[in-house]
C-alpha cells in the first residue's frame, strides 16, 4: 500500500474481445441475425473503482510513456528543489559572511577613527607645549627689554642700519 494517495487510479487488465450474435424478428416474421463486437475489460475484486465510477481507458504503451514523463517530470522536480535548497544554503553563508566583514568594517574605522583621536589629541597637546614655549620667551624677551629699548644687541643693530638708511637718501 502506498504511503500517499496516487494522482492517477490505475489498473492493468487485457481487453477481451468477441462477436455476439443476435437473432431479432421483424414484423414480416422473418427472423433478422446481427452480429456486434464486444469488448470485456475484466476486474479484480481489489480495483480501486466502485460501481459507478467513469473511467478512461488508454493503452498501455500510452500510460507508461505518460507514467515515464511523469517520473521524470518528479525527478526533474526534486533536483530543483535540491539546487534550491543549496542555494538558499549559499546565500545564507554569503550574508553571514557579509555581516561578518561589515562589522569587521565597522570595528577597523572605530579603531582608526580612536588612533586619529589619539595623535589629534597628541598634536593639540604639543602645538599648546609649543605656544606656552614661545608665550615664555616672549615674556621673557619683554621683561629684558631687549627689543623695546634698543640697549640690547638687536637694538644696536636695528639703530645702527636705521642710522645708515637715513643717510643714504
Amino acid at each position: 500500500m502506498l504511503p500517499y494517495e496516487p494522482l492517477i487510479k490505475t489498473i492493468h487488465s487485457k481487453v477481451k474481445c468477441y462477436t455476439r450474435k443476435t437473432k431479432k424478428k421483424i414484423k414480416s416474421g422473418e427472423t433478422h441475425s446481427y452480429s456486434s463486437k464486444q469488448f470485456i475489460i475484466p476486474l479484480k475484486n481489489d480495483q480501486p473503482f466502485s460501481c459507478e465510477d467513469e473511467v478512461s481507458i488508454l493503452k498501455s504503451e500510452d500510460f507508461f510513456r505518460m507514467n515515464d514523463l511523469l517520473n521524470q517530470r518528479r525527478s526533474d522536480y526534486e533536483e530543483q528543489l535540491q539546487r534550491i535548497i543549496y542555494l538558499e544554503q549559499e546565500v545564507n553563508i554569503l550574508k553571514n559572511k557579509l555581516k561578518y566583514y561589515n562589522d569587521l568594517e565597522v570595528d577597523i574605522k572605530l579603531l582608526k577613527l580612536k588612533r586619529l583621536e589619539r595623535e589629534l589629541f597628541e598634536l593639540e597637546e604639543k602645538s599648546k607645549k609649543q605656544e606656552e614655549k614661545i608665550n615664555d620667551l616672549k615674556k621673557r624677551l619683554e621683561k629684558d627689554e631687549i627689543i623695546n629699548k634698543g640697549s640690547g644687541v638687536l637694538g644696536k643693530l636695528s639703530d645702527l642700519f636705521i642710522n645708515k638708511n637715513d643717510k643714504n637718501p
